[in-house]
């Protein structure tokens, strides 16, 4: 079996953001998309303030030209009281690392299907009433148990996310580290496992800084397709990186 986590930058005019870490590990399995031109997103909003791309309220909006395959064309929106759509859109094969990023019409666009996005979780929405659960939560899914790298849970149903097939869970979590001048920085990690063996297939690595903590970010990440995993990462959607499991 085959699947690819993808983790992509979210364009926003706030400080708080993921920077991925790409280790020797990661680029065993990863490449990086770049959508050249960035994200055109128009204002103003209906307070007559000016728009921008954030985390709270931001997200990717994928669609299919037909039957699904690995060519997705790719936006993004801004979801509040009123919807706000990025008024460009990229075409990309998330499968293959030298297949060009190309932009897209609004015609191609509007004629697409959408793609959901899941989010399901396999830890319990009542995580995070209490401090101490955030620590000692114990992830149980099909008879295995599933440890975490962090030493902090995501908040509440973020703190995973479980494929549509229910082939592979993702475990997120955080740990403080340090603060950078008056803002927080924490380490966040993304533990990929095989829910049919148990065995870990790679711990994807990451850096927050912000105002408060990274479950902001967090609480964006989602399954596209049972093949593909979206992680927000950076301060502009101007990059992806793709990465591949296969054989586990």
């Amino acid at each position: 079996m085959t699947i690819y986590v993808l983790s992509c930058g979210v364009a926003n005019a706030s400080i708080d953001f993921v920077d991925v870490k790409v280790t020797p590990a990661t680029r065993e399995y990863c490449h990086m998309v770049r959508f050249p031109h960035g994200w055109k997103i128009k204002g103003p909003d209906y307070n007559r303030e000016p728009l921008y791309i954030d985390y709270n309220q931001s997200d990717y909006e994928f669609r299919a030209e037909g039957l699904q395959g690995t060519w997705f064309l790719v936006g993004v929106i801004k979801a509040d009281v009123v919807r706000y759509d990025a008024a460009n859109w990229y075409r990309v094969n998330l499968s293959d690392a030298t297949a060009p990023v190309r932009p897209v019409s609004r015609k191609d666009w509007e004629a697409a299907a959408v793609v959901p996005l899941s989010r399901k979780s396999i830890v319990p929405y009542s995580l995070g009433m209490t401090t101490q659960s955030w620590y000692d939560y114990q992830a149980v899914f099909n008879g295995f148990k599933f440890t975490k790298s962090g030493s902090r849970w995501a908040y509440s149903e973020h703190a995973s996310r479980l494929s549509p097939d229910s082939a592979w869970v993702v475990l997120q979590s955080k740990t403080e580290e340090a603060k950078s001048g008056f803002l927080p920085v924490y380490h966040v990690f993304f533990d990929v496992y095989s829910t049919e063996t148990g065995r870990k297939a790679l711990t994807i690595e990451g850096r927050y800084t912000g105002l408060d903590d990274p479950d902001s970010c967090l609480k964006r990440t989602a399954w596209l397709t049972k093949r593909y995993f979206i992680i927000p990462s950076g301060r502009s959607r101007e990059r992806c990186l793709v990465c591949e499991f296969s054989g586990h």
